[in-house]
Formats: C-alpha cells, structure tokens, sequence
C-alpha cells in the first residue's frame, strides 16, 4: 500500500510539473511574440512641410489672386494647425503616429477618399453657408483634391461617395485634441477688413 501512495504521489508531483511548464511556455510565447497589427499601416510621408490632409475654404471670387484658406491642416511631422470656428483663433497640437494613423484610417480606409470619383461634392449640410472646401489627401502614395460646395448634387449615381467626403469633412471639423496652443490670433474675427471689403 505504501508503495501504491508512493507512486500516486509521484505521478500527480508530475502532472503538476508537466502542467507547470505548459503554462509557463505559454506565457513566454505570448509576451515576447509580435504583436499582431489589426489593421494595415498607412504610409505617409513623414516631412515637417509635408501637408498630409488639408481642408481649406477656396476664395468667394475664382478669380481672383487668393490662396485658399486652411482651416484644418495635418503635417507629416504630426502638426496639427486648425480652427474650432470659422472666426477662430488658429490652434496647434502635436499627434502622435497612432493618432495620425486614425486619422488617415478614417479618410482613407472608412470612408474610401481615393475611390471617390468625382472633383466637386454637395455637402450634406446646405444650412452652412461656409463657400466652397477644398479636400486636400496626399498620403498611402496617393494624393487627391476635391471641391465641397454648399448646394448638394443630384446626381444619385454618387450619392454614397458625397455622403463619405461629407463625413471626412464633418470628421477633421469636429476632431480637436485636448493638448493645444495657440498658433495665431484670427486678425479679422469677423470677417470684413478694415477697407470695408
């Protein structure tokens, strides 16, 4: 009988140690392994004076000499210079690479900005009276611009792509980090220079 114990307790000491060994096998494998990533990179180009994503609002006159100006602007250094209304101040934060990869997996991936087929969109939001928006994408070794404009398109053919551009531009308007400072005070808040133009 005491030679029947001897080996129970043997083989259980055993199991326990088999048991053991799996599990700390286990447990080296998963914490040294690569993380897996759950979603493909986007490559971009990294320069400071690189403009990943830009939204700008196009000149009223097409005519005349004017730059559009930005009102939200994504460098690939991950500055961010942006307004949080129209007659804003303009305001810079610093993203880090997981939060400029969230924001090109939305353009780029969710709402497929380089399938879109045409140049000029109508905004889902006619209300807004903001003029026209230039969407400005350069990243993933594409580059794309298309043009908002207040009166929305009736062409149903495009109605999901109008609705995806819609969506970016309400995305970058709304996105603003809780780390910023201020880039530039607005010298006009509202709207008419001083020449009354």
């Amino acid at each position: 009988m005491q030679k029947y114990r001897r080996m129970l307790r043997r083989r259980a000491t055993f199991l326990l140690i088999d048991w053991l060994v799996v599990v700390v096998c286990l447990t080296v494998w998963m914490v040294t392994r690569e993380p897996v990533p759950t979603k493909r990179t986007i490559h971009y180009n990294r320069a400071s004076d690189h403009i990943l994503v830009q939204l700008a609002k196009l000149p009223e006159h097409p005519g005349a000499q004017m730059r559009p100006e930005p009102m939200w602007t994504l460098y690939g250094d991950g500055t961010l210079i942006f307004q949080t209304d129209l007659s804003d101040n303009l305001w810079r934060a610093q993203l880090s690479p997981g939060a400029i990869q969230h924001i090109l997996d939305v353009i780029i991936n969710q709402n497929t900005f380089f399938d879109s087929t045409a140049q000029r969109y109508g905004r889902m939001t006619p209300e807004r009276d903001d003029g026209e928006l230039l969407l400005i994408v350069d990243a993933y070794g594409q580059q794309k611009e298309v043009v908002l404009v207040s009166e929305p398109t009736n062409q149903v053919a495009i109605d999901i792509q109008a609705t995806h551009v819609s969506a970016i531009e309400q995305f970058l308007l709304d996105y603003h980090p809780l780390h910023t400072v201020l880039y530039a005070s607005n010298p006009d808040p509202d709207g008419v220079s001083d020449d009354g133009k």
